[in-house]
């Protein structure tokens, strides 16, 4: 093989190699990592004349959730062995499993831009849903709390 030949061979394979790991990084889920719950509140559904909406904190605070491809690590209520992750866009009637009471003030309130809400489904036990404020801010509903993680 002559000289030439060889640095074209050898400049194909770093070409493939490359691309190889450029489309591996854009392949991997933005979602997957770890995340850390960073604050609770009350969720603005609840009534405070009404005792079956009184939130419940769970004690969740501080704790992490780690999404990989094949399960979810963290606490025994968020945990899941088998995800089936899958990315909606929800409408603010939709945020926290039609939860909220008056959808367009209250998602603003809690954060939300106007529009469709990029919601992270996983498929467990439990529907839980994680809607994202930002890249690296999200919300989820557990007993009538709200709880804020972020990536870590």
């Amino acid at each position: 093989m002559s000289r030439t030949a060889r640095w074209i061979a050898l400049a194909g394979a770093l070409l493939v190699s490359c691309t190889s790991e450029a489309q591996a990084d854009f392949a991997r889920p933005d979602y997957l990592g770890t995340w850390q719950i960073t604050s609770t509140q009350p969720a603005p559904w609840i009534n405070p004349a009404d005792t079956s909406t009184s939130p419940h904190d769970a004690q969740l605070l501080g704790k992490t959730i780690t999404y990989e491809r094949t399960r979810i690590i963290a606490p025994p209520l968020l945990a899941c062995d088998k995800p089936a992750y899958a990315i909606k866009r929800a409408r603010p009637e939709g945020l926290f499993q039609g939860g909220l009471t008056d959808p367009k003030r209250q998602a603003l309130e809690l954060g939300f831009q106007r529009g469709k809400v990029r919601t992270l489904e996983t498929g467990c036990e439990g529907w839980f849903e994680y809607h994202f404020l930002d890249a690296q801010t999200a919300m989820f509903a557990l007993d009538n709390m709200i709880y804020t993680i972020r990536r870590r």
